[in-house]
Formats: C-alpha cells, structure tokens, sequence
C-alpha cells in the first residue's frame, strides 16, 4: 500500500510536491486547518517600511488600502516575495538566505535601522519579528483574523506542520501514530509540537518547499 503523507497546507500551493510524492508512489493529504477573515483598520502614522509575514498579509491589507510608493517592503518567504512581485513591487528585504527564524528577525532589526516599520498582523500572528522592535518605531495592525477549525485526517507515515495554529488544529480530532515520522516548517512549529509531548524528526531550517523534498529524500 502507498504510504500517505501529510501536510497542513492548501494542495492548490504544493503542485512541485504531488508531482515528487506521485512519482515515489505516495499519496499526498493536504490540509489546512485555518480560516480567513478580513478585519477592517485604520492607520494614523506613517511609516517607512512595511513587513509581510505572509502571502495573506500582503492581499488583506491590499485589500483596504493601497501601499505607498515610498514605502520600502520587506518580508520572509519565496511566496511571499512572488506575490508582491506579483502587484508590481520590489521587495527591499526578503530574509532569503539569513539563517533561522532568529537570525533573520535579527538581520531584519539591524537592516530597519531607526526607520518605522508597519507590521499587518493575523489575530493570532506571534510577532516573531514585530516583538523586536520598541513601541515608538513600529505600528502593529491586524488585517485579517485566523480561525482554527479541526477535521479528520487518515493515518499517515509522515506528518508536516506548518505552523503552530495547524498544530492545535490538527489535535482537535486528530493524534500521530508511535511509528511516524514529524516534521516541522520551522522552529515555532518545533517549539508547538514538543510542548504538546509530539516528538519531531526533522526541523526545516529554511521553511519551504524545496527544502522539505531534500528532507523526504
């Protein structure tokens, strides 16, 4: 029997990874656990440079309100990158090639200098990066909530979490067999799961599709 892997994502994002999982003769399940709402909000100061944590960040706050010219982007992820690329900006700090989650949030601060950052938030976002900064050099708005909702999954051979909401989701109505192998899309991710006693095999030290295909390898 194909051996099924799991991973808390849309399949409409992982096309590169059906193909690989479908010439191995594996079965891919993909699903996320999370919802998306828009949140109406307002800005009052100005800012000089606006970080996207995500590819839903970028369209939320695209939705209500235009990002001035003068505004420098800065973000973390390929597809993050894509999608503004997408809306014709150029990305000013992409943290490609920074190291870990704490590497790059560091590299992000000193980059920022003493400039102003604007950080669109989900209502359950970790503030990774926003967290860094002093309340006088940065504007924390949430754009779009995230609702956690569980569903069943089949019993896989490898599971992959994608973030620590996924995580809470997936344990809803689901647990993770003795004999399977875990893997996490960085290290909140990791931190999520060994504070729920799941043990990880593998942590991805850049969180993306191409690294996870190295890794299951």
């Amino acid at each position: 029997m194909a051996s099924r892997i799991f991973i808390s994502k849309n399949e409409s994002e992982l096309t590169t990874l059906k193909t690989f999982l479908k010439d191995r003769n594996e079965i891919l399940i993909a699903k996320t656990f999370l919802q998306f709402s828009p949140l109406a909000f307002q800005l009052e100061k100005p800012f000089d440079i606006i970080f996207f944590g995500s590819p839903r960040a970028v369209m939320f706050f695209k939705a209500q309100m235009d990002i001035p010219a003068s505004a420098k982007i800065a973000c973390v992820g390929g597809k993050t990158v894509e999608v503004i690329q997408a809306i014709n900006r150029e990305v000013a700090f992409s943290g490609e090639g920074k190291g870990d989650v704490q590497e790059t949030s560091a590299a992000f601060k000193k980059w920022c200098g003493d400039q102003h950052v604007l950080f669109p938030l989900s209502s359950i976002s970790l503030k990774t990066f926003s967290s860094l900064f002093q309340s006088n050099q940065k504007t924390e708005v949430e754009v779009y909530e995230t609702d956690i909702v569980g569903s069943a999954i089949a019993e896989c051979s490898t599971y992959i979490f994608t973030s620590p909401s996924n995580v809470e989701g997936f344990l809803i109505e689901n647990s993770i067999p003795e004999s399977a192998q875990v893997i996490a899309w960085g290290e909140s991710t990791n931190t999520s799961l060994k504070a729920k006693s799941i043990s990880v095999n593998h942590v991805l030290s850049q969180p993306d599709i191409n690294s996870l295909i190295e890794v299951l390898k």
